[in-house]
């Protein structure tokens, strides 16, 4: 092989005959490498394919079982045969391996053995890349090379020698050529947990053996480690596989129960196979098994208390807090305002035009949302059976949406209440560019505020 001036390449075959091609990909072993570029070799491409050594291993297909354990219940996929003298080799037990079934005599393939196998088929050799310091610094400069003059170097010898290893780099090489980004998937690396972390997968992971009676939820961390949690009870087929990524995953559950599983989907310690369904069905399975619990008398505990014991810390405090927030006026008042008041613009970067809140009614996967809402509060409208006589009050009027269309469809008198100013002002402003203003009254006040005395045809909270 020779690489002209302008950067072609001449490949010389066997009779003598030259073609030329304007680049090539050489994906063979790094020393093959060089024997074929012979003294056209650089110094680089010298240096660096040079530090990837070879082991020469010869190999027979065979059928002499005395290479074999002793003992036939001992023989396995691989086998492995030392002596004192002549090192280690291998045996490759292929009705195993190819899944050949029963073939009286046995069919082997044996790496270096100590002596010629008897009942041989069939002899040859074959070289690996073994590991080094020196392939392993020389790896790290494969880039100074590559693509120099118009030629790619792939092979195992780019990874760990190994099938897989040569397809990668074949890969990598011809989307070089391409000029196209290679995206390989990465082996991830297993998760480390700490000390804490560690106990916390510990006390999960049994609790869950115990916890889950029926359907099946199984954990696959980064890394490849599996836990698969399986009832006994056929009482539902629901299945949910989560992909584990960070060991906060543990933490969050043995510390805070139900909560931390939520925290832990939002900081996005693991996630599902099933990108689609996964959520759901992982709801299935954990509303299956707390109901098989409650049924069978197992789930005796306070409403706030965890099933985890160790999240009993968060629990309270959770508790507390709760209790601290009771729905007086004053602080329902707050309440509401930390939630609505943040900005009407905010929630109209997530809400139709319509500025409806609550959830829509589709009928089809990619309806568009104003079109879904509108459906829902005609349904609403529908159901109330509102006329034109009637006096409408809704607690909890969000930005006006139904107010304003059940008044342009019927007619009626509409009082609406909320506690957000943000609301009021909004819902006030749509309503008298509606021309509606006479018909809707938006009151800002909490409904237990509201005259005892005033009557209503139709209440509406939503």
């Amino acid at each position: 092989m020779g690489i002209e001036e302008c950067c072609s390449c001449c490949v010389l075959a066997a009779d003598h005959s030259e073609e030329i091609y304007d680049g090539c990909i050489i994906s063979i072993h790094a020393p093959d490498a060089l024997k074929l570029l012979g003294t056209q070799a650089t110094y680089d491409e010298s240096r660096i394919l040079g530090a990837f050594q070879y082991v020469y291993s010869d190999i027979y297909l065979h059928r002499d079982k005395s290479l074999m354990p002793q003992n036939p219940s001992a023989w396995s996929a691989w086998n492995f045969l030392g002596t004192t003298q002549h090192g280690v080799c291998v045996t490759y037990w292929l009705n195993v391996l190819q899944n050949l079934g029963s073939t009286g005599r046995p069919f082997l393939v044996t790496l270096n053995p100590p002596r010629i196998p008897k009942h041989k088929l069939l002899q040859w050799y074959t070289s690996h890349p073994f590991p080094s310091v020196a392939a392993s610094k020389a790896s790290l400069e494969l880039d100074k090379i590559q693509g120099k003059r118009t030629i790619w170097f792939s092979g195992a010898y780019q990874g760990f020698g190994f099938h897989e290893d040569g397809l990668k780099a074949g890969i990598v090489a011809a989307n070089t050529v391409l000029e196209k980004d290679s995206n390989l998937l990465r082996n991830p690396k297993h998760m480390v947990p700490s000390l804490m972390e560690f106990g916390a997968r510990l006390l999960v992971t049994r609790f869950l053996e115990t916890y889950i009676s029926t359907g099946c939820l199984t954990l696959l961390e980064e890394g490849g480690t599996i836990y698969v949690f399986e009832g006994t009870s056929k009482k539902n087929c629901y299945k949910s596989v989560l992909r584990v990524h960070h060991p906060l995953f543990y933490w969050k559950i043995a510390s805070e129960a139900d909560l931390g599983l939520a925290d832990a989907y939002i900081n996005g310690y693991f996630s599902f196979v099933d990108k689609e369904e996964g959520l759901l069905d992982l709801f299935m399975v954990l509303i299956a098994n707390r109901d098989l619990r409650n049924s069978s008398g197992k789930n005796i505990r306070g409403w706030w208390t965890p099933l985890l014991l160790t999240a009993g810390v968060a629990s309270a405090r959770y508790f507390l807090w709760h209790i601290s927030r009771r729905n007086t006026i004053t602080q329902a008042r707050q309440n509401i305002s930390r939630h609505y008041d943040l900005s009407n613009d905010f929630f109209s970067l997530f809400l139709d035009e319509t500025m409806t809140y609550s959830s829509a009614i589709f009928k089809t996967e990619h309806e568009d949302l104003k079109i879904a809402q509108l459906r829902k509060i005609s349904l609403l409208i529908e159901k109330a059976q509102i006329n034109d006589k009637h006096e409408v009050l809704e607690i909890g009027f969000g930005w006006g949406s139904l107010a304003i269309e059940v008044v342009k469809q019927t007619g009626c008198r509409y009082t609406g209440i909320t506690l957000s100013e943000e609301q009021l002002n909004y819902a006030k402003r749509r309503a008298k560019e509606a021309g509606l203003e006479d018909h809707i009254n938006f009151m800002l006040i909490d409904y237990r505020q509201l005259p005892n005395f005033h009557k209503y045809d139709r209440i509406i909270s939503w």
